[in-house]
């Protein structure tokens, strides 16, 4: 695990430039890039200066396949669309090529949703559901609650060990009807990424940084990487709680 901390106005570069490395080093080791993103404030906070010059042409985005940590069963142009935000501050600003972006289909009910993108995943990853696919990059964000993706604290769904995405209905933020990323899958990752910003976050992180916390209670702090990296990117106010 990697803690980085950077002041305000130094954080969503240094995260961009993690991510441009991540993705250089993805590529010219298996030619693609693959990488799920979440909703929330992350994609307005990594992508502007990801998608601008410089850092922009150090970027094959070419080979960039992009999947979705969690989805809200919305149509894609709703204000809650985490599919809308990635289009507004990614997809609009550089070229990935549009069969490398699959979004879910959110015209369906939860639980087909998730069966259809899980299949959609295995395509991808040519793996079958008893073994969990590897994604390059996973980048979360997290609420004040602790949770992460769309897994909730003490929900049920925090006990899954074979489904790749999973349906919720009882979200317990709007809208309650999305799909999310089970933990097996997260914690599968080659790197983890988490951009965290703001002093209503700090309580939850001295939670999740010290050790006699209920992991059930605070969801972020059970993305445990079997075999890879997890970075922790905070600004200075979400680190304010946590030991020196």
């Amino acid at each position: 695990m990697k803690l980085h901390v950077y002041p305000v106005s130094e954080l969503t570069h240094a995260v961009a430039t993690c991510v441009s490395q991540l993705s250089n080093q993805a590529i010219e080791t298996r030619n693609n890039f693959s990488v799920a993103i979440s909703g929330g404030s992350l994609p307005k906070l990594l992508f502007p200066p990801l998608t601008v010059s410089p850092l922009s042409e150090t970027v094959d985005w070419n080979n960039w396949h992009v999947f979705w940590a969690d989805e809200r069963c919305v149509p894609k142009h709703d204000p809650e669309s985490n599919y809308l935000l990635a289009r507004t501050y990614l997809f609009d600003h550089v070229k990935i090529p549009q069969t490398h972006i699959y979004s879910p289909d959110t015209a369906l009910n939860p639980e087909d949703m998730a069966h259809t993108y899980q299949n959609t995943l295995q395509s991808y990853f040519h793996a079958s559901s008893g073994i969990f696919p590897i994604f390059d990059l996973i980048m979360l964000g997290m609420g004040e609650d602790g949770h992460t993706a769309s897994l909730f604290p003490n929900h049920a769904l925090l006990h899954e060990k074979n489904r790749w995405i999973a349906p919720i209905y009882d979200s317990p933020k709007p809208p309650p009807g999305r799909i999310t990323m089970t933990l097996p899958v997260i914690n599968n990752a080659r790197h983890v990424l988490f951009l965290i910003t703001g002093v209503g976050k700090a309580h939850t992180l001295r939670k999740i940084f010290s050790g006699n916390t209920n992991p059930y209670a605070v969801p972020a702090k059970m993305i445990q990487l079997s075999d890879g990296e997890l970075h922790w990117f905070l600004d200075e106010a979400a680190a304010s709680e946590l030991e020196k």
